[in-house]
């Protein structure tokens, strides 16, 4: 008994130090399509078909059905990212960011509780959701092409400066989620889970020599160059809250259908401290050092299921999933200390609290997998993920480190179990390359004060692959 608290004991602290240091990436805005690896198979086509532990966080309820095991999931992710200042109007480069190796790890376990055995405890510790790039520097537009940096006559005025583009963003999200579920009868399950989160976000972002005016009425009065800086560069840490229910419901022997809700994940506003001239002109900020809060919570949702199952060896899933993006992510409030912001550049109109307006929309994720088993204790699945991006085109410009733009992920993987207790499965997930150039996304306030036109014709892409193992043991 000791000897296996210790091993439990090393795997958590393992998973602890993975979450805590790796931020993760993901597919669905910047959720992952499936926990785990059985589930990423089938494309996150799960709500109706519990597969393992990681049932916990899609449907509670499923924690009633798969047995005493624990799962253990380790996925090396591999997303391509890229900023594009190269369109013909801005005439800049262009720049990939960040690591190209994460792991994402996910661990979960169930057995009968409370001395029967139709109740069952379990949960486990998920790596959810997670975004982020590392730009470095880039040419933005170069100063020859910038009104206001030629004389009537037409001549270049040496004193203007490249705009420059540098950025770098890290969202990680994970959950504990300890469940009770419970077999009501040989048709029904429920099943109730407490959500305990963890968040962590860092943002820098800075436009460099970013011309502004000296007269809007008169182009050729000339402009002066500043940095724009959004730089809330501490890394912060939150725990949150939350909880989802979920419900399976055999209507034949070859039909089930599953259903989840997963309530807002709650956190109190992150805090950092922030140097003089590290928030400063971005909607009118003055550059005031101190205490800056950020109040980003995560997303409500909720799921829909069907498994069918028209032969023993094969079945067929298919989910539809809404994701509440718009609640949490279109405007976030950034709340500074007094006088942070000047209240006539201000959109907000505000001297102590700004938007940072990210625009992000509601999601419907439309799923579906397939699992056959050809022979005994071998299964082989397949699974396809679908949503339209959160944000669109007029919001490039305000999410050129947030580019959360693939829509579509194949999905290919296997298990086996080499006996009565030990399992091994591995997935590959292929999401699809997608670019999106900014079109009338540029904020009123830059066209008002700098030569910025209502486009940016700024593309950002993004494309993922990843590979993952699970391990599995049934007691």
């Amino acid at each position: 008994m000791e000897e296996g608290m210790k091993k439990i004991t090393l795997v958590l602290a393992v998973f602890l130090v993975l979450v805590m240091v790796v931020p993760s990436f993901a597919t669905n805005g910047y959720q992952l399509i499936g926990v785990g690896q059985k589930q990423k198979s089938m494309g996150g086509a799960v709500t109706a078909a519990p597969m393992d532990a990681m049932t916990a966080i899609t449907n509670p309820a499923g924690m009633a059905r798969i047995g005493n095991r624990a799962d253990f999931s380790m996925e090396a992710f591999m997303p391509d990212r890229q900023v594009d200042f190269t369109d013909e109007s801005l005439e800049g480069g262009k720049e990939r960011g960040g690591s190209k190796l994460y792991g994402i790890p996910a661990l979960g376990w169930t057995a009968p509780a409370f001395g029967r055995n139709d109740m069952f405890f379990g949960g486990g510790m998920f790596a959810t959701s997670g975004l982020g790039v590392d730009y470095g520097q880039s040419t933005m537009m170069p100063a020859d092409k910038l009104q206001g940096c030629t004389d009537a006559l037409g001549n270049f005025l040496p004193s203007c400066s490249d705009i420059t583009f540098d950025g770098y963003s890290a969202i990680q999200f994970w959950k504990m989620a300890p469940t009770v579920a419970w077999n009501v009868n040989d048709q029904l399950s429920l099943g109730i889970a407490l959500n305990i989160d963890y968040q962590s976000v860092t943002i820098r972002e800075k436009i460099g020599n970013v011309p502004f005016w000296n007269n809007p009425d008169n182009p050729f009065a000339g402009v002066y160059q500043m940095d724009v800086k959004l730089d809330l560069g501490r890394p912060t840490n939150q725990m949150g809250y939350g909880g989802s229910i979920g419900v399976l419901f055999d209507a034949t022997p070859w039909l089930t259908l599953g259903a989840s809700y997963t309530t807002k994940q709650y956190f109190k506003p992150a805090e950092y401290r922030v140097g003089a001239g590290d928030v400063v002109n971005y909607n009118g900020a003055t550059g005031e050092p101190g205490t800056y809060k950020l109040d980003l919570d995560y997303p409500q949702q909720a799921a829909f299921g069907i498994a069918v199952k028209p032969h023993d060896m094969v079945m067929l899933t298919a989910d539809v999933k809404w994701i509440n993006w718009s609640d949490t992510h279109d405007d976030v409030t950034l709340e500074g200390p007094a006088d942070s912001f000047n209240a006539a550049f201000n959109p907000s109109g505000k001297t102590d609290e700004t938007d940072l307006e990210f625009g992000w929309e509601d999601q419907w994720v439309y799923a579906v997998g397939l699992q056959v088993q050809p022979v005994d204790r071998l299964n082989i699945r397949a699974g396809y993920n679908y949503a339209k991006a959160p944000l669109d085109t007029k919001d490039v410009f305000n999410n050129l480190i947030f580019p959360a733009i693939v829509e579509q992920h194949f999905a290919v993987g296997f298990d086996y179990m080499f006996g009565e207790h030990w399992g091994i499965g591995l997935t590959y997930m292929k999401a699809m390359k997608e670019s999106m150039k900014g079109k009338y996304d540029v904020p009123q306030g830059f066209q008002d004060n700098t030569p910025f036109e209502e486009s940016s014709n700024t593309k950002i892409s993004l494309e993922e692959d990843s590979f993952g193992i699970q391990l599995t043991y049934v007691f």
